[in-house]
């Protein structure tokens, strides 16, 4: 008998993907063929996306509108798509930094709230032993603490992360250790995930 798994996407670590196989492969990332892939041969029951809207400033500029109108429309793609589900949560704040390389200062976005939102999720859903597996798209730390409450639920929760030096992307060894398995996903494997 098949397992069910719940799929949650960590949609900041999504967009890290995305860049990653976008600039490996010149493919974009599609978010019903990943959820498919990593539940291959089980029961797929749902996909949580967990994203904070962008940064808009008390005068948006154009940029930000743009961005803004567009996580809207990824957002509405998402809740179309059969078990499926964006789950709208936390804020993204500006967060400056200073390149060492060329000594410039720049402003990043950074979400906030999404890692606590994926987390009480996480342990509501394994004590209402919603499914068994439990497959978490992510490499933030932070979640390293529900993963363990889920799993004394008896439920299993794999952890599914790219690492990659030359592309700035990496997954946390701490959340991996702690996940009843790690998967680790190159350009090859997220290439069959890929937009057709």
């Amino acid at each position: 008998m098949a397992a069910k798994v719940v799929v949650m996407i960590d949609g900041g670590y999504f967009g890290h993907l995305s860049f990653y196989l976008r600039k490996g492969r010149g493919k974009s990332l599609d978010v019903e063929k990943l959820s498919l892939k990593v539940s291959e041969g089980e029961q797929h029951i749902r996909t949580k996306f967990y994203h904070a809207n962008p940064y808009q400033s008390r005068q948006p500029t154009d940029i930000e509108k743009k961005r803004f109108k567009n996580a809207q429309k990824f957002q509405y793609a998402v809740n179309r798509i059969k078990n499926h589900e964006c789950v709208g949560v936390g804020r993204v704040r500006p967060l400056p930094i200073h390149c060492p390389l060329c000594s410039g200062d720049y402003t990043v976005p950074k979400q906030k709230g999404v890692d606590v939102a994926i987390a009480l999720d996480l342990v509501k859903m394994a004590r209402k032993r919603v499914a068994d597996v439990f497959v978490l798209i992510s490499g933030d730390e932070d979640l390293a603490s529900a993963v363990e409450m889920a799993q004394e639920e008896l439920c299993n929760v794999i952890v599914y992360f790219a690492s990659d030096s030359g592309y700035g992307i990496y997954g946390s060894s701490k959340l991996g250790n702690v996940a009843s398995d790690r998967v680790r996903m190159d350009q090859d494997f997220l290439e069959k995930c890929a937009m057709d």
